[in-house]
């Protein structure tokens, strides 16, 4: 069984009309979609908007899953579309994404529930320096646990494309954990 098959049994008793079940699923999943979604869109009240507009969408859409994928890769791929539309619509009326001084708290709360050590404040730090697809790639792999194949198809890349850009930004990784003291098996 996969860490996803609670959840995804979950996800079977919903679509089969267990309304109940969909709780199951975010209590598994709203965290770190949020998380995910918020280094994005750099605003934490942007990105709980994201992901409780995915977890309508999949009630609304309750067959739309198909099991090709993990239920997770599944959710947020729809996380990352939803985050890439809110960012292209920003851009198109001019806005700048950046945190407003009474987001910052809201967004140093939500990376106070995911990052727990000093290793992993350092690893964050590193990450948010790389540009996104790297850091994207490496937060599903890393954080999530997601295989190549389900970053792959999370990120709509080939299996190859995907893993040259893990292979490129381990490496980046790498380079800027080291210029801060860290060795790369340290994290």
């Amino acid at each position: 069984m996969t860490q996803d098959a609670p959840v995804l049994d979950s996800y079977k008793r919903y679509a089969a009309g267990d309304d109940s079940a969909m709780g199951e699923i975010v209590r598994a999943y709203a965290d770190s979609m949020t998380f995910f979604t918020a280094t994005l869109v750099k605003n934490p009240s942007d990105a709980e908007e994201i992901v409780a507009d995915a977890f309508v969408e999949i009630a609304l859409k309750k067959r739309a899953f198909r099991g090709e994928s993990q239920l997770r890769t599944y959710l947020f791929a729809i996380c990352r579309h939803k985050a890439i539309d809110m960012i292209r619509k920003r851009a198109r009326r001019g806005e700048i994404l950046s945190l407003e001084p009474e987001q910052v708290s809201d967004y140093e709360t939500l990376e106070a529930r995911v990052l727990r050590t000093e290793r992993d404040e350092a690893l964050h730090t590193a990450m948010a320096e790389l540009n996104e697809v790297y850091r994207v790639a490496l937060y599903l792999v890393y954080f999530e646990g997601m295989t190549h194949a389900d970053v792959a198809r999370a990120m709509k890349k080939s299996l190859k494309q995907t893993e040259n850009i893990i292979f490129r930004a381990r490496r980046a990784l790498r380079a800027l954990l080291e210029k801060e003291g860290f060795t790369y098996e340290d994290v």
